[in-house]
């Protein structure tokens, strides 16, 4: 639950009236992604007041946050580090035009080669965090 921000999740929905569907998907998956790392359902967030469940409690976070409500304590996968550099403001608009030739690959799961990996790393090293 610390790691919630509304705000941040409301800035990802406002990206759902892209014209780009991948753009609108892209804000879909990480929004439900951000709801999900918080511990809650889409039935809390839009709730009046977003309340903690009553189970167990969240383990610390020690490192805190990272960029988009999500937890610095594990690496992003390429997945989520190429969807961070997409809807990053930060990322220029002719990278974004680059990076849609990976997004059909990245949303059927295909595996990018090792060097997309790194500079998608680059990337996100430079615009996202």
């Amino acid at each position: 639950m610390a790691n919630f921000n509304r705000a941040t999740l409301a800035k990802v929905l406002e990206i759902l009236e892209s014209s780009h569907t991948g753009e609108a998907l892209a804000a879909a998956k990480l929004a439900s992604a951000m709801v999900r790392e918080a511990g809650l359902t889409w039935d809390d967030v839009i709730a009046k007041d977003v309340q903690p469940r009553m189970t167990a409690p969240a383990p610390p976070q020690a490192t805190g946050t990272g960029p988009f409500g999500y937890r610095k304590d594990r690496e992003l996968s390429p997945h989520e580090q190429f969807f961070m550099v997409l809807l990053s403001p930060r990322t220029p608009v002719e990278l974004k035009r680059r990076l849609r030739g990976w997004e059909t690959r990245v949303l059927d799961g295909e595996i990018i080669t090792p060097q997309e990996t790194q500079d998608l790393h680059a990337m996100y090293q430079n615009f996202v965090t």
